[in-house]
């Protein structure tokens, strides 16, 4: 049997993510598919990790079920010096950003790198410190379901 590599799903999430998130009229102005300890003052910003694996009840005896688990991160800062983008914008952003990944998500629940893919409960809004900025941070679980035989 051969195990798909969680590295390759998350590759695959991060590349179309990427291309839904970043570019001109798109809402985010980077995308990192690994933690990043300092953005350059860029906003926003779209991380995505590894969060586990689950290896389910086999299918057959030659096909296996496996859960892989990932948090997709929204990172938009507080406040941009000498602009008028204020707080109130912050939420307009945060709240755009998650819209776009689960559009994303939603039109792409299977493809040739998965099975299945959704939202693994409900997402978690704060703040946090990044290089000395303060961000609105979102951290989104997603699950992606693949089998391999």
């Amino acid at each position: 049997m051969t195990i798909t590599n969680r590295e390759t799903v998350r590759d695959a999430l991060g590349t179309l993510l990427s291309a839904a998130l970043v570019g001109t009229g798109k809402p985010a102005q980077a995308f990192f598919g690994y933690m990043v300890g300092d953005f350059a003052g860029q906003s926003p910003v779209v991380v995505l990790t590894s969060a586990g694996t689950q290896q389910e009840q086999r299918q057959t005896t030659s096909r296996q079920k496996n859960g892989y688990f990932f948090t997709i991160f929204t990172f938009t800062l507080y406040a941009q010096d000498g602009t008028t983008y204020g707080e109130d914008d912050v939420e307009d952003v945060v709240d755009l950003l998650e819209k776009t990944i689960r559009e994303t998500l939603a039109n792409n629940r299977s493809t040739v790198n998965w099975a299945f893919i959704e939202y693994d409960g409900r997402s978690v809004v704060d703040t946090t410190m990044i290089a000395g900025e303060e961000y609105r941070r979102e951290a989104i679980p997603v699950r992606v379901d693949v089998y391999d035989n």
